[in-house]
């Protein structure tokens, strides 16, 4: 056997040997709940067709963050002290509740308030992520992570083709009506897996004083009191922040520059992104396997530097076919950093404490996030489209700075 067909056989032996236990269980449920992905596609446009405004788009995207600042701080303390899965299961619940309600709140402020109170959601966001490194060898936590983000949103790849048709038959404002009832039955079927079947990681720890502890976990957040952060952590967690910053000021942006700029229809942007997330889940596992391969820090630095001239380009587009391309392209760049970001931050972490550092981690990304999407909402508006765009570009240049001037990968990884 050659060895590139030995390292495939490797890889294919490697992928298949995660899939049991909880990572089965969150693949499974992931799977199942991406399917409904098509509201998340058409939201901020939903959003301005009913009333609303970019610069109010951003302020939400703002206002959203400010919530998970408290949100995430009180999910990390409970997943450290109570245990992972409870919180995990009530969020898996929650999520049903507010597609059925997007279905029927036509007026843009109790919208708006709607898509607020379902960020309280994201209090299992740290729970999930140190469940997740708990449960895969630190020696295949990249690839881990990475195969079962591809399991997990492969299915989504259909769902923003199934929103265009909708919204093209329907019109913008009954399609997605359509589609959030959809979401909300595929969100219930998702959440049955988690209930059933997810398993403790964590041992629960008493604590001397609950009060004072949830305090620290709201106010304190900054360093655990028994746990110095390592200097190449705190810069990790930086540069996350400003690529968290930097995909904010685009994030909601990106259908309204390829509708109004380009001139797409929304059945042609929900054709871009479905072939963006099979591209994703293509490229993705086998990211992973060079992560761990040549470091995870290399390949970090490589993407970050590849996004700039793909985002650049895509302010040129201007027909179906170049926005496609650029689209393709610039998810071609990027889709290795997040889950080479992830393991690394779990190498340097000890398991005692995963839980409150992956809340800082998170904590940290919805503050940049509560930047950067009412600076893009106000730059695409007031000052151009592309602007936006720029903006991204340099923030992921010094991202990339951080990683190769402040950040070495640690000689002994935490289990």
């Amino acid at each position: 056997m050659s060895n590139a067909s030995f390292e495939r056989e490797q890889q294919k032996q490697d992928v298949s040997g995660f899939f049991r236990g909880n990572i089965l269980v969150l693949a499974l449920s992931g799977a199942i709940g991406s399917l409904g992905g098509f509201v998340g596609v058409f939201i901020s446009k939903y959003f301005v067709e009913i009333g609303g405004n970019l610069l109010t788009v951003g302020l939400l995207g703002s206002a959203a963050a400010f919530i998970q600042f408290f949100t995430l701080s009180i999910g990390g303390f409970i997943a450290d002290y109570h245990g992972r899965r409870r919180i995990i299961v009530f969020a898996a619940f929650y999520g049903v509740l507010f597609p059925l309600l997007y279905a029927v709140v036509q007026d843009w402020r109790m919208f708006g308030a709607l898509t607020l109170l379902a960020t309280i959601g994201t209090l299992a966001n740290p729970a999930t992520h140190a469940i997740v490194v708990d449960s895969i060898p630190p020696e295949k936590r990249t690839r881990g992570i990475a195969s079962l983000q591809v399991v997990s949103a492969l299915p989504s790849a259909i769902s923003p083709l199934i929103g265009g048709w909708l919204i093209q038959n329907y019109g913008l404002e009954n399609g997605f009506r359509i589609a959030c009832i959809y979401a909300a039955s595929l969100a219930f079927l998702s959440a049955i897996p988690v209930f059933v079947l997810l398993k403790e990681t964590k041992h629960f720890k008493a604590v001397k004083n609950p009060a004072i502890s949830l305090r620290d976990a709201v106010l304190g957040f900054s360093e655990p009191s028994d746990y110095a952060l390592p200097r190449g952590l705190k810069v990790l967690i930086g540069a996350y922040a400003l690529v968290m910053f930097s995909n904010s000021a685009v994030g909601s942006y990106y259908i309204f520059f390829a509708t109004n700029v380009a001139g797409l229809t929304e059945l042609e942007w929900g054709t871009v992104v479905s072939l963006q997330i099979l591209l994703a889940s293509i490229l993705k596992i086998p990211g992973g396997w060079l992560s761990d391969k040549f470091g995870k820090r290399k390949i970090m630095i490589i993407s970050l530097l590849a996004t700039v001239p793909m985002i650049l380009l895509f302010t040129l587009s201007r027909a179906f076919i170049q926005v496609m391309a650029t689209a393709l392209l610039l998810v071609a760049a990027g889709i290795y950093y997040a889950p080479a970001h992830e393991a690394l931050q779990a190498d340097f972490t000890t398991r005692s404490v995963r839980g409150r550092i992956t809340s800082l981690w998170l904590i940290v990304g919805a503050v940049s996030a509560a930047v950067g999407a009412p600076v893009g909402g106000f730059t695409f508006q007031t000052l151009g489209p592309t602007v936006p765009f720029y903006i991204f570009a340099v923030a992921e240049l010094a991202a990339m700075l951080l990683l190769i001037v402040m950040v070495k990968e640690p000689e002994t990884k935490e289990a």
